[in-house]
């Protein structure tokens, strides 16, 4: 037995065959109605010609027994039988006329010119996914009508499939066919068999058509029959007898399994995957159990494949719609906050010129109170009276000429130091100098650091420091007549200037700011004309200056007011042309962190010219704290909205017009506190928005499970009345 043959020849009856098909030039009979017109084939027991009927105009097939000797008659009845029976269905060959007593016998079928599905198959190896559905589904509605007839094929091949002439199926060859209450065996052909009928004892079950269903199937996807292979071609040809090879041939299968190459197949979805393995199940029990089950099965999918574009339009569609309404909403909210932001940066630049121009005017008013002091101090009776005598004493007035002369200058000093002409001014100094360390005796808040006096030649005759110095760190009995605080120029003088030369300042003036070496800060001087005469001449020299210094850090706007004024500070900027311009004078860290004022001597905290300049010119300009370079500095990182205001003199003469100082007030005040309310509104309304989202995604994955369990529940039962699901964890077999 060969996988091609349904029923043996004897080699006779192969040699007649072979001799007729050559001899074949000439149709064995001639039948009233039909015009031969060709040849088409001849087989073990006949010939089968292609005529034409001459009432209809129809071509026809006509086939002829030659070999009454060799014919079962019984299994041609049944075959012409069946086809008769089954004739009323276009998916089945029709039989059109038979002719049993004739001579020779024949019988006529439609003629179907596209040939079998084998040779389709033998042409183009495999069909696409769609053609092979479309077939497969013709064949099965063909061999459903059989069966409701009580007629199963028991032989279903590709070459028992044949095709019109738009490659619609046609089930043939009924030769082993049985009424499904028969009992009697029948054999099909190898590899379309199922493996239970491979047995001369078997009954005939609709199961083995199913069977042969998922055979042809697999054979059109792959392009070879399932289980096929030239070794097992081999162990069943050599087997020798019939029921041997049939055992070759069931053993085989029950060894391997269910095919899997069919799930290889680039298109082969699930759903068809599975109907496969349904068909080809090893096990009838696991196989479906009819070929209703088989068609339900593939209505089943192809309505699935007709609503997954609904299925994913209402999936996809509502995210797509959520998607673009959350980039919408994303790039709403983040346009506002950046239109928000804008509009907040610009009120807090004009509030922060509000606070510059405040802060500007607070410093304004703190140096008049030092101006104020000053001038009370140079005025005081006591104070005079004390000068007066000193002046008019004629050894130390001797000393003073020394000093300004420069003749033996040294020496005059540490004499004058010794003086005890001027021990009483110098404890006079002393007490009024105590006095100021935090505020005066009018309530206002002073801290000076240093007092001291000159005479008309600019030689320090007494001086108090708020913290003792050593004797040779005092300076008193040094000339400075060349200092801006004597003079009251915009520059000092060179050191070696004659003091006779440079004439006192006549009204109180404010000095540069300076870099004290010995405190390391910087510090401002306010001096004042000292006049002894009640009542002076126009024009007429002061009898000598009465200076006061300061730090700049003890101005009540620079210090420290706790942690929060980490987000709003003022700082105080050198506003004089040349390499000192936007040098920060004074900061928060300078008071809180004395390695930053240390560090100061040795590198200078400065803003880049055009940051100085567009804050001078009121522009937008994205501020960095130069301090965050100085230790401790850390705490000031990040951008700052800032703006400046220069600091004027104080009004002390209405009568003069006022001038501008070296001193810019900046103020800064921290960017992410002014913008963190609209961070936190954003991320509020993000994270509602991304609950919402949530809160939709999880309602639409809700509704397509629903869906999905009312398609799960709508779907036919499974192989075997569904009590058993297809296999799916056998072993591939490689089919050659």
């Amino acid at each position: 037995m060969s996988g091609d043959y349904t029923q043996q020849q004897t080699l006779g009856e192969q040699l007649e065959a072979e001799r007729l098909s050559l001899q074949a030039t000439a149709p064995p009979a001639e039948l009233p109605g039909y015009r031969m017109e060709r040849f088409l084939g001849a087989g073990a027991f006949g010939q089968v010609w292609v005529g034409r009927d001459l009432n209809t105009g129809r071509r026809v097939a006509i086939k002829f027994y030659l070999h009454r000797g060799g014919v079962n008659w019984s299994l041609l009845a049944r075959e012409v039988k069946h086809l008769v029976q089954l004739s009323a269905d276009r998916h089945i060959v029709q039989v059109l006329e038979v002719g049993w007593e004739a001579d020779p016998p024949f019988y006529v079928m439609e003629y179907l010119e596209s040939g079998s599905l084998e040779d389709l198959l033998a042409t183009r190896g495999r069909l696409p996914i769609g053609q092979a559905i479309e077939l497969f589904y013709g064949i099965c509605i063909g061999l459903n009508h059989s069966h409701g007839k009580g007629v199963l094929h028991c032989d279903l091949k590709p070459a028992n499939i044949l095709l019109d002439e738009d490659y619609r199926p046609r089930l043939a060859d009924f030769g082993q066919s049985r009424m499904s209450h028969e009992q009697t065996p029948a054999l099909g052909t190898l590899f379309y068999m199922a493996p239970e009928q491979a047995d001369l004892e078997a009954t005939p079950d609709a199961r083995w058509d199913v069977y042969g269903l998922g055979a042809i199937l697999y054979r059109i996807l792959t392009g070879n029959a399932p289980h096929r292979t030239g070794e097992l071609l081999q162990r069943i040809d050599t087997a020798g007898s019939l029921p041997r090879r049939l055992d070759q041939y069931r053993e085989a299968i029950l060894r391997d399994g269910p095919p899997r190459d069919h799930h290889r197949r680039r298109g082969v979805d699930r759903a068809l995957a599975q109907i496969i393995d349904g068909c080809l199940a090893v096990d009838p029990e696991k196989r479906f159990a009819n070929v209703q089950q088989v068609i339900e099965a593939l209505d089943h999918r192809a309505a699935a494949r007709q609503r997954r574009p609904l299925l994913l339009l209402g999936i996809v569609g509502p995210l797509l719609l959520l998607l673009m309404t959350g980039i919408l909403m994303t790039r709403t909210v983040l346009e506002t906050r950046t239109s928000v932001a804008s509009a907040l940066r610009e009120r807090a630049n004009e509030s922060n010129r509000l606070a510059a121009m405040f802060a500007s005017r607070t410093l304004e008013l703190e140096l008049r109170k030092y101006f104020e002091v000053v001038q009370r101090e140079a005025s005081r009776p006591e104070f005079e009276t004390l000068l007066r005598e000193l002046l008019q004493d004629p050894e130390f007035s001797e000393l003073r000429e020394r000093i300004a002369s420069g003749q033996d200058a040294e020496q005059a000093r540490q004499t004058l130091l010794d003086s005890p002409a001027r021990k009483p001014l110098q404890e006079y100094l002393d007490s009024r100098l105590a006095l100021y360390d935090g505020a005066d005796s009018y309530g206002n808040s002073i801290d000076l650091a240093t007092m001291f006096l000159t005479d008309d030649l600019g030689t320090m005759l007494a001086i108090s420091y708020e913290s003792p110095v050593r004797r040779e760190e005092d300076s008193a009995g040094r000339n400075f007549a060349f200092r801006p605080y004597f003079h009251g120029g915009h520059e000092g003088l060179p050191p070696d200037t004659d003091p006779h030369s440079v004439e006192p300042l006549r009204r109180t003036y404010l000095s540069q700011p300076f870099f004290s070496t010995a405190t390391q800060l910087w510090k401002v001087a306010v001096s004042t004309p000292i006049y002894l005469d009640p009542d002076p001449a126009p024009g007429q020299p002061p009898d000598g200056v009465f200076v006061a210094t300061t730090n700049l850090g003890g101005f009540d706007l620079m210090r420290t007011r706790g942690p929060a004024q980490l987000n709003q500070i003022a700082t105080l900027v050198d506003a004089r042309p040349g390499a000192l311009r936007g040098t920060i004078l004074q900061h928060p860290l300078i008071n809180d962190a004395p390695q930053a004022a240390e560090a100061s001597m040795d590198q200078r905290y400065q803003l880049a010219p055009e940051v100085l300049d567009g804050l001078l010119s009121g522009e937008r300009v994205d501020y960095t704290d130069p301090l965050v370079a100085a230790p401790g500095g850390e705490a000031y990182r990040g951008a700052w909205i800032a703006a400046v205001q220069p600091v004027s003199l104080p009004h002390v003469d209405p009568t003069d017009p006022q001038e501008s100082t070296d001193l810019l007030v900046l103020v800064q005040y921290r960017w992410s506190e002014i913008i963190a309310p609209v961070g936190a509104l954003v991320n509020t309304l993000l994270w509602y928005g991304v609950a919402a989202v949530s809160g939709i995604l999880l309602v639409i994955f809700v509704l397509w499970l629903v869906v999905r369990r009312v398609g799960d529940q709508s779907r036919p039962a499974g192989p075997a009345e569904g009590e058993h699901a297809p296999p799916t964890d056998t072993k591939t077999l490689a089919v050659k």
